[in-house]
Order: C-alpha cells, then structure tokens, then sequence
C-alpha cells in the first residue's frame, strides 16, 4: 500500500505549504515506510488497517525499530519524526482523524558532548534542498562549507564576496537563487542589498545579529541532528580540509585556512581524537 489520504495530502504539501517536489517525496518515503512496517510487524492493523485503529504504540514501536535494527542517527529520527507530526496533524485539523498518535512524541536532543560533526558537508545538497529547514540556517550552512565564519558573512557589504565567490555545485548554484528570491523583500523593506536582514523594518541596523541569527539555528537543531552554532560549523570546514588536504605542508594549510602555528596544531590534534 501507500498511505491513507495520500493524494489529499501531497496536494496539501505542494499547493498550501509550497514544498519543493524533492522535500514532497521525503515525506512519501517516510510516510509509505511507516505503514508498510504496520502492515507486517503490527497484527492489529494488518487485520483491520484504518487509522482509527493506529495507536501511539504503534509508532513507539516503528521508531523503535528504525533504532534497534536500522541504528538511525538523531537528525534521521528527528526528520522521520517531523514528517509524521504534519500528516497527523493534517488529517485532524481537517477532521479526518479524531485522535492524534505522534501527539506525546518528541524529538531527541543533541548529545552536547558530540558538538563538532563533518557529516553534514557531505550531506549539504540534500539540506539545501530541504524546505523545513530556514533559509537562514541553509546560507549559513553554504557559506561555512565554503570556509567563512559568522563574523565574516554578518558584516555588511557581505554580498559583494558572495557574488564573486565561483559556485561549481549545481545544487548549490539553484540554491542560490532561490535564497535571492527569499530575501529580496527584505532587501526592498529594509533598503538594504546584504543578505542577512532582520524581519522588522529597522533603518539604521537592518543587519541581522549573531544573536538573531542564532534563533533561526536553534530553531533548525533538533530537525538536522547536529549543532548549528556557526562556531562548530567552522570547526567542522577546518577539520574537513585537513582530512581531505594531507598533501599539502603545514604553511600551505595555514595559508589556506588562516591559521597560525598554535591553531594548526589544535585542529591537527583534534582531528586525531574525532577519528
């Protein structure tokens, strides 16, 4: 089978949430996974499968599964999570449903201890094409790959680095874009050409915080599973350039990360111990 409401729903994520195909079809994957499981590990439902007959523990032991057999990783299980979360609650806004089995359910938090993570570079065309995450948290994301710090990208006049920075991804490139698109109305209320704006017009800082640029990767956390605090993220762009960059001599790598002798010997330590 597929799923209960299928066409009602993907017609609700495309046309009333705006999602992009790709981000659609994650959720057709979650959705059409999950029931497949009940439909052979859950007798109850296999014998009479209406969604008044799905309960909590059902989903409990769905989750259960995607740990125990599958080892999902946090960001995996709080993704799966999200998606099951709308389709609930789509179905008992409009009245399809009159319970709500994901209800109790919550996301996992980020083990604090596990703070720098290089996975995300290789997983970054997938976010970037991930409509549940901020536009914000994915610039930030973007550019860190690309070896700026938050005190860089924040500073006003930035623009004019990202327009001459030479993209060759082309998911990247679409990405782009689409993030010029999100932010020209607030180039337009703000009068102001830098990619970063605050929300609310305000003239003379329309700039965008690392305090409020924080709130937005707070916001983003939980649903990618690893930390977002610029930070960290720069950390990770290092790490990763150390790894793939073994030819190259300790000058040469300070040049090209702007480092001095101290740092280059904590990140070269640091990489050691994360392996």
């Amino acid at each position: 089978m597929n799923y209960p409401y299928q066409k009602q729903f993907q017609e609700f994520l495309r046309n009333q949430k705006g999602l992009a195909p790709l981000t659609v079809h994650t959720y057709e994957t979650s959705l059409i996974n999950f029931f497949n499981f009940l439909l052979a590990n859950r007798p109850a439902f296999a014998r009479d499968p209406r969604l008044a007959n799905l309960t909590e523990s059902d989903v409990r032991a769905y989750f259960n599964m995607l740990r125990t057999q599958q080892g999902i990783t946090m960001g995996t299980y709080n993704k799966i999570l999200s998606h099951l979360n709308r389709y609930f609650r789509y179905l008992f806004t409009h009245q399809l449903i009159t319970t709500y089995p994901t209800l109790t359910l919550h996301g996992q938090a980020i083990d604090p201890h596990q703070r720098i993570s290089t996975k995300w570079l290789q997983k970054l065309g997938a976010i970037l094409q991930d409509d549940h995450v901020h536009y914000y948290t994915r610039m930030t994301l973007l550019l860190s790959k690309h070896g700026f710090t938050v005190g860089e990208f924040l500073q006003p006049g930035f623009y004019r680095v990202l327009s001459q920075l030479v993209i060759t991804d082309p998911v990247e490139r679409d990405f782009i874009q689409q993030y010029q698109d999100f932010i020209q109305p607030r180039q337009a209320l703000q009068n102001s050409p830098d990619i970063f704006l605050k929300q609310r017009y305000q003239p003379d800082t329309p700039q965008l915080t690392n305090a409020g640029l924080h709130k937005y990767l707070r916001g983003d956390q939980n649903y990618l599973g690893f930390h977002l605090a610029p930070k960290y993220l720069h950390q990770s762009y290092v790490l990763n350039q150390l790894a793939t960059h073994r030819d190259l001599s300790d000058a040469a790598l300070m040049e090209r990360l702007k480092l001095d002798p101290a740092s280059l010997l904590y990140y070269q330590r640091l990489l050691l111990k994360l392996k």
